[in-house]
């Protein structure tokens, strides 16, 4: 919640832009379906709480796919990023 504060609404969404080259750097040295489960439902709770549902829903989806020990396909979460990305962007210029 941000009480409509622009200035900590800005602050968490540059927390977040972090939060997801933090995710992509995990994604790259992940080893193991446990680890790999961790960094999935970290990130999932992180994209949900700054309104990225979409994204959300892709990483919830990665996760189950993870834990029923499949290798889960990421182009969903990986579309979803770069969508939530550009947003990201275009947030802080403006």
């Amino acid at each position: 919640m941000t009480f409509d504060d622009p200035n900590l609404q800005g602050q968490i969404l540059e927390m977040f832009a972090h939060q997801i080259e933090e995710f992509r750097r995990g994604l790259r040295e992940t080893m193991g379906t446990e680890t790999l489960c961790a960094l999935l439902h970290r990130f999932k709770g992180s994209a949900r709480g700054v309104g990225a549902f979409a994204l959300g829903e892709a990483l919830e989806q990665a996760e189950q796919e993870a834990a029923n020990g499949t290798v889960p396909l990421l182009m969903t979460v990986e579309s979803c990023l770069a969508e939530v990305s550009a947003d990201l962007s275009e947030l802080q210029s403006s």
